[in-house]
């Protein structure tokens, strides 16, 4: 839910490019791998990890990472560090939602195939968009998809306390929502990441970004997956 703006620079050498392009590349599979590691650990540790409270530490620490990554992302080693940390932080604090998931719905094991599939389909799809695309999706979208975002966050921040407000019907809506908010934002910023100069300036902002976008990507479809066909036990 975090959306780290990069910013731009001077051009590079296409060669620079390719090779950013490539390192961005390797830090995203990097993190998508260091996120199932963290799950696996997550669902070792779960009980524990949610009686003790430690949940909302791990989920204050990831916000940390986050806001803080323009301090830390040309630090190195300390870059490499904390980039998987993340990413394993993401993964222990997608646990409580998985297990949630299986436990509270009849169908839950197909809801999660079912949300896996459909967010590397959407990914996909995304990434064609942002290849084949001649407009300059920033220049089109970027204002929309600023303030669709910071939408998405006051009404979840409503969801929390009004009730009435987490209905299967509002839920589609809201989810539904979500799913297009960060499909645009994954196929804005592939495409930046393929054309713009800032691949010049840190692989690792770029890498995160994309990474929010896949991993939000993601939550909304399992939210409207439960939504849509959720069977409660």
């Amino acid at each position: 839910m975090f959306q780290p703006s990069i910013p731009t620079s001077q051009v590079v050498s296409p060669v620079l490019l390719k090779r950013g392009v490539a390192q961005a590349y390797g830090l995203l599979t990097l993190a998508m791998l260091t996120t199932l590691v963290g799950v696996f650990a997550g669902m070792t540790f779960a009980m524990p990890i949610i009686a003790s409270g430690w949940i909302f530490i791990l989920f204050l620490a990831e916000v940390v990472l986050v806001f803080s990554a323009r301090a830390w992302v040309r630090s190195s080693p300390l870059n490499y560090v904390l980039f998987v940390l993340f990413p394993f932080l993401s993964g222990l604090t997608l646990t409580p939602i998985l297990i949630g998931v299986l436990a509270g719905y009849v169908n839950g094991a197909s809801i999660l195939l079912n949300a896996v599939v459909s967010s590397a389909l959407l990914v996909a799809a995304s990434a064609v968009v942002a290849s084949i695309s001649s407009a300059n999706l920033g220049g089109i979208s970027g204002r929309f998809l600023f303030n669709a975002l910071i939408g998405l966050l006051v009404f979840g921040l409503l969801q929390l306390f009004i009730p009435a407000m987490r209905g299967p019907a509002i839920e589609m809506i809201v989810s539904g929502a979500g799913i297009i908010v960060f499909a645009l934002f994954l196929a804005y910023d592939i495409q930046r990441l393929q054309r713009d100069a800032t691949i010049g300036e840190s692989p690792f902002l770029l890498a995160l970004s994309l990474y929010l976008d896949i991993f939000n990507l993601f939550l909304y479809v399992l939210r409207f997956m439960m939504a849509l066909s959720g069977q409660r036990r």
